[in-house]
C-alpha cells in the first residue's frame, strides 16, 4: 500500500497514539501529526490539512464530536475511535466514515482506512454507511456530556470559553453566537443541544435565545403572561408566555 493517505492521530492517551502509529507505519500511512486533545486537534488540522482524521471520542472538554462539528471546509474525512462500545452515538449528525472501538485491530484500521480511500477528499458526501449507521444505533443512549468550558471560534481559530462567562446564546441567521461581557464568538452547536449541555443553569426564554440564569438580573411581568428579564449587561430578553412560569421557578428556587 503505497503511502496515498495522511492521517492526523487524536488521542489523548499516548500510549493509544503511539499503537495506532505503529500500525499506521505497518500500513504505509503518513502521520501528519498527533494531537492529545480536541483543540490540539483543530489547531493541527488548521496547520497540515489531513485526509483522514483518526478520532478518539471521549477527550476532556473538546470530545470527538465537538471536533467533527467544528470542522471548517474542506473537511479531512473523519474514523471515530473509542474505548466504549455501549458509548452514546449521534454520529449520524456527523460527518464520519468508520467507527472503530478500542483495542483497534490491525485488520480493522485497515478496513476503516480502505474505506476513507474510496470515499476520497473529493467525494460528494461522507454520510455514513448503512452497516457503520447501523453498528451505532445500537448503542445505549446516555446523559449530555456536561463540560465546564464551551469550544467557540474566535479570529479565525478556537478556544474554549468559561459558561459562567456566557450571559447569552443566541440563534442568528442560522448560527448559534455566543455573548460574554467582553464580546461574542461563533460557535458550531445548536440552541437545543447547549441545552442539553448546560443543564438548568441555562434556559430558553424563546425559540431563539437561551440565557444564563445566573447573569439574570430581573423580571419583569408585561400584561399578556409573558415577560421581559434584564441581564448583568442591562440587556433586555424576552420571554414567552409558555416559558415565563418555569423561568419565575427557577429565579424563585
Amino acid at each position: 500500500m503505497a503511502a496515498d493517505m495522511r492521517v492526523l492521530l487524536v488521542d489523548d492517551e499516548q500510549a493509544a497514539r503511539r499503537r495506532l502509529r505503529i500500525m499506521l507505519e505497518e500500513l504505509d500511512v503518513e502521520v501528519v501529526g498527533e494531537a492529545q486533545n480536541g483543540l490540539h486537534a483543530l489547531e493541527l488540522i488548521g496547520e497540515h490539512r489531513p485526509d483522514v482524521l483518526l478520532l478518539d471520542i471521549a477527550m476532556p472538554e473538546v470530545d470527538g464530536f465537538d471536533v467533527a462539528r467544528a470542522l471548517s471546509d474542506p473537511k479531512p474525512l473523519v474514523i471515530f475511535q473509542t474505548a466504549y462500545d455501549d458509548y452514546a452515538l449521534q454520529a449520524f449528525e456527523h460527518e464520519a466514515i468508520d467507527y472503530l472501538v478500542k483495542p483497534v485491530t490491525l485488520e480493522r484500521l485497515e478496513r476503516a482506512l480502505d474505506r476513507a480511500r474510496e470515499r476520497g477528499r473529493a467525494a460528494s458526501g461522507t454520510d455514513l454507511t448503512d452497516e457503520v449507521l447501523l453498528r451505532l444505533q445500537r448503542t445505549l443512549r446516555s446523559g449530555p456530556v456536561q463540560h465546564p468550558r464551551v469550544l467557540v471560534r474566535h479570529g479565525g481559530a478556537h478556544k474554549l470559553i468559561s459558561y459562567d462567562d456566557v450571559l447569552l446564546f443566541y440563534a442568528q441567521n442560522g448560527i448559534v453566537h455566543a455573548r460574554t461581557a467582553k464580546g461574542r464568538f461563533l460557535t458550531d452547536y445548536t440552541l437545543t443541544e447547549l441545552e442539553e449541555r448546560t443543564g438548568a443553569v441555562f434556559l430558553r426564554p424563546n425559540r431563539a435565545e437561551l440565557i444564563n440564569m445566573n447573569h439574570v438580573t430581573s423580571i419583569a411581568s408585561n400584561g399578556d403572561g409573558s415577560a421581559a428579564l434584564t441581564l448583568s449587561d442591562h440587556t433586555i430578553v424576552r420571554v414567552t408566555r409558555r416559558r415565563a412560569s418555569a423561568i419565575r421557578a427557577q429565579l424563585k428556587g
